[in-house]
């Protein structure tokens, strides 16, 4: 078979269902295979850095490796940022570029592009394949390292005479054949140190990160939690981990959260951190003072102790971990003194709700964005998922209850603006029966906007929510911050999203008062169709300044 027919044919193996992308020159060879290939569709999109997000997002969503296919050169290096976001935040992505003829490659052929070089530093693998028949082996290193460890992305560049002229003979293999689909189990030794240290803790909190999303830990979290009684907080991408909702769950904490999540940290004499790096993000890079005692569990062995140091640590999957430790705990008394301060926070918690409730937010000119994330929370339903863009959305949306894993996702780690639109499109294919509504700044809007089309050709209902306060207002806020209303290339025109909306065969609609916007809200989420709710927002509410 040719060398294209044998990359399908190892994506057909794994059983991808979409390859997100933009046609080139390069990439045809594989494009006409998929044409005669029903199994696989093809989501063409307007830029690659909308098919690199939305793989990007549908690694997130599924666990499964979300694939992107770009030509060579510009349509390569398009796909860089969601690369990046897909690596910062643990997202299983494949990225398969098509460069130029082997011997054009690196003398001056048009659009060359060096692009191992590029990825490198951005992927767990980056390899360029010039032999056909090493096609199926790298295909399948390619998915290996994808899912092993912490996920996250690989980049397979083919020459484009390994695709387009390439021979092989090849019969596809299933994937256990191949991969480990096991977990991996913590020393025992380091469970019983772990179990010790928890034991004499008077106040411990468990702070659970991306790692137990994407372990399937939920459940072993919440019995530990609840067995010992030990409050839980999160990472932002450990946000849906646990559901917001629970009694001993009290918010996430990163460099920013909630009052409740730092004034736990501030008090608790021991740290639990699983599938929590105690990364840049999460620790405001590494200046947030943490309890002196750590116990870190986490998959990746070069991350225990990387950045505080630690009393125990477990290497191993999250789930196999907690239940472990939750083994070890069984016969262990619950002081006193966490019951009591359990209560305590729980009291705390009851009173900052009725602090943040949309009450107090309600009637204002122009919406409140606390008072709109909270709206759209109780109009979606709880299985539905939450797409929260970077910047002032995402803060806001701490303000949002999440029932169920994987409905919450935004950019954290590498904070790639752009991703809003495209990752609404990939949650909607990937859990066509759940609503999905994304949460957006008008700044980053303006970055994926032509994606509009994208979702409106391939048929994904959704809602997008226009936090639209004619401003990049997250780094506006923080600039004012430190030097001052000294505003310098932050602010632009009044863009009508609504109309623009309108263009790309999206229903488009302006909610300016908030006696309007439950109204708009169902009829949006009852629509079946793309959505627009552009809301001019108060933009003198700053999440530079704890509001919540």
């Amino acid at each position: 078979m040719s060398g294209a027919r044998a990359v399908v044919e190892c994506l057909k193996a794994e059983g991808v269902e979409f390859v997100f992308g933009v046609p080139g020159g390069q990439t045809l060879s594989i494009m006409d295979v998929l044409y005669e290939t029903p199994e696989i569709r093809f989501i063409t999109t307007r830029d690659e850095r909308g098919a690199a997000h939305m793989a990007d997002a549908y690694g997130r969503i599924t666990g499964t490796p979300g694939i992107c296919l770009a030509t060579t050169g510009p349509g390569a290096t398009n796909l860089i940022t969601g690369i990046g976001g897909a690596m910062r935040d643990s997202s299983p992505v494949i990225a398969i570029t098509v460069n130029n003829r082997r011997k054009d490659i690196g003398y001056d052929d048009a659009q060359d592009a060096d692009h191992v070089a590029l990825f490198q530093s951005l992927t767990k693998w980056s390899v360029l394949v010039t032999a056909p028949e090493r096609i199926p082996h790298v295909m399948r290193e390619a998915f290996r390292r994808a899912l092993a460890g912490c996920p996250g992305p690989v980049l397979v560049d083919f020459s484009r005479d390994t695709v387009e002229d390439g021979e092989l003979e090849f019969t596809p293999a299933a994937p256990l054949t191949y991969r480990a689909t096991g977990r991996v189990r913590p020393d025992l030794e380091d469970v019983v140190r772990a179990a010790r240290g928890l034991r004499e803790a008077r106040r411990p909190v468990l702070w659970v990160g991306n790692g137990v999303l994407i372990s399937e830990a939920s459940a072993e979290v919440l019995a530990l939690a609840e067995a010992q009684q030990i409050p839980v907080i999160t990472t932002f991408n450990g946000i849906g981990a646990v559901p917001t909702v629970h009694p001993l769950v009290f918010g996430p904490r990163s460099r920013f959260g909630t009052r409740l999540a730092k004034e736990i940290l501030a008090e608790a004499d021991l740290l639990v951190a699983v599938g929590n790096s105690l990364n840049a993000p999460s620790t405001s890079r590494w200046t947030l003072t943490l309890p002196a005692r750590i116990i870190q569990v986490d998959i990746e062995p070069t991350m225990v102790g990387r950045h505080y140091p630690c009393e125990a640590t477990m290497v191993g999957d999250a789930r196999e971990a907690l239940l472990a430790l939750a083994s070890a705990m069984k016969s262990a008394p619950i002081p006193a003194q966490r019951t009591e301060w359990v209560a305590d926070l729980q009291r705390r918690r009851t009173a900052w709700r009725a602090e943040v409730i949309p009450a107090h937010f309600a009637g204002k000119i122009p919406i409140k964005p606390q008072y709109l994330v909270q709206r759209v929370r109780a109009m979606l339903p709880e299985s539905g998922i939450i797409v929260a863009g970077a910047g002032n959305p995402g803060i806001w949306s701490h303000l949002m209850d999440v029932y169920e894993p994987r409905t919450y996702l935004k950019p954290v780690g590498f904070g790639n603006m752009g991703i809003e639109v495209p990752a609404a499109i990939a949650a909607k294919l990937a859990r066509p029966t759940r609503h999905v509504v994304t949460i957006v700044g008008d700044g980053a809007l303006g970055m994926c906007v032509a994606e509009l089309e994208t979702a409106v050709r391939e048929r994904t209902p959704l809602v997008v929510v226009v936090m639209n306060n004619r401003s990049y207002g997250n780094i506006k806020q923080e600039h004012e911050a430190k030097y001052g209303p000294r505003y310098i290339g932050v602010d632009f025109g009044d863009v009508r999203f609504d109309l623009v909306a309108q263009g790309f065969g999206a229903r488009g609609e302006r909610v300016e008062r908030p006696e309007a916007l439950d109204d708009a809200l169902r009829r949006a989420f009852a629509a079946e169709a793309v959505v627009v709710l552009d809301v001019p927002i108060d933009d003198q509410e700053n999440v530079w300044k704890d509001p919540f």
